[in-house]
């Protein structure tokens, strides 16, 4: 028979469980439309929480002790790709990429703990495979929580509350819930038992403000000055618009250089325009419209796919918006009107200036 105590643990984790199935649903549909790498990384750990919540919760419903343990394996199975979709959360909003060697370590130690659960246990062995788990888990959320605190200290201004509330939802995945659970399991009736909900709400309200403010999934990575369209003929400057504020020379004597560099690479190697130029502290990217004698710039700290993606977009429809207009973008000096797309085109980029 179910007591009264399993039936509340079976009824709040699986509300917790489809709060975390809401979390996915709600960061998934963002990647979708948007195809930002944190929101899928994001999506993949909401999704592995959720499995882990379910099975947790549903092993409550059987007295025989053999499908109890086998609905337990099944939940920590679960958190492996919760577990490495934080990894990568983190380290792609940290640095824009996966560190490879902290993620095989992962991986490994995944690995074993997925090795031990292939073999047969029973209610004392199979602590050692969630020893591990909770350890990886505390290690994870936590990291996950330092991420969003260093957010919140570099965010613009207009960003610092949501910023804050986004490290709210981290602290109550890494810091309430792991208490609340340590009571739990010291003093069983001390409290009741509504960690795993405490948890799903955290990831709820993470989930609900990076899909709103996909900002701050960018503010670490790289910081974004400027983007200029010249006018590859004359080497003239058609439109700007400044992220942070900068002291960059005069904006067309700056394309000049630009178009004119471009120029001479192109007529001495025969090998086309620039695409990129890096660095000692950062990099520009370009995009080229041959067409319309066209080309779009833009300046930051360091490249990144999703600028790359963007720069191409905004080109596209920065031309496309001029001919619909039946204007020659060649010839007009008036691209204040394309601040919409900018918007458009580059919404993922938070503005310090």
């Amino acid at each position: 028979m179910i007591d009264e105590v399993a039936w509340f643990k079976i009824i709040t984790g699986l509300i917790a469980a489809g709060m975390l199935l809401a979390g996915f649903l709600i960061i998934i549909r963002q990647y979708i439309q948007k195809r930002y790498r944190p929101s899928f990384y994001l999506a993949i750990a909401w999704l592995g929480f959720f499995l882990e919540a379910f099975f947790s919760s549903t092993r409550l419903l059987f007295d025989d002790v053999q499908s109890m343990i086998y609905f337990q394996k099944l939940s920590f199975l679960g958190l492996a790709p919760g577990f490495l979709g934080i990894m990568a959360t983190v380290d792609s909003i940290s640095r824009d990429s996966v560190e490879p060697r902290r993620f095989s370590m992962l991986v490994f130690i995944l690995g074993i703990n997925t090795f031990l659960l292939m073999l047969p246990l029973d209610e004392k062995t199979i602590l050692i495979p969630n020893l591990i788990v909770i350890s990886i888990g505390v290690v994870i959320s936590n990291t996950l929580l330092v991420l969003y605190i260093r957010i919140h200290r570099n965010v613009p201004q207009p960003l610092k509350r949501l910023a804050l509330v986004n490290v709210l939802g981290a602290m109550f995945v890494g810091v309430v819930y792991v208490f609340l659970r340590i009571v739990e399991i010291a003093r069983p009736n001390f409290l009741p038992p509504v960690a795993r909900v405490i948890e799903a709400i955290g990831a709820l309200i993470q989930a609900s403000v990076l899909s709103r403010h996909e900002q701050l999934f960018y503010v670490l990575p790289f910081k974004v000055q400027r983007l200029t369209v010249i006018d590859t003929r004359k080497g003239t400057s058609l439109y700007n618009f400044d992220w942070l504020k900068s002291d960059i020379i005069d904006q067309d004597v700056f394309s000049g250089i630009i178009q004119g560099m471009s120029m001479i690479m192109n007529e001495s190697l025969k090998k086309g325009n620039f695409q990129e130029i890096k660095l000692e502290k950062g990099s520009v990217l370009i995009n080229h419209d041959a067409t319309h004698s066209l080309a779009s710039m833009l300046i930051a700290s360091k490249t990144s796919q999703v600028l790359h993606d963007g720069l191409a977009q905004f080109s596209r429809k920065f031309t496309r918006k001029y001919e619909e207009d039946n204007k020659d973008p060649g010839k007009s000096n008036d691209g204040h009107d394309a601040d919409d797309l900018v918007k458009e085109c580059f919404p993922f980029i938070p503005r310090f200036g």
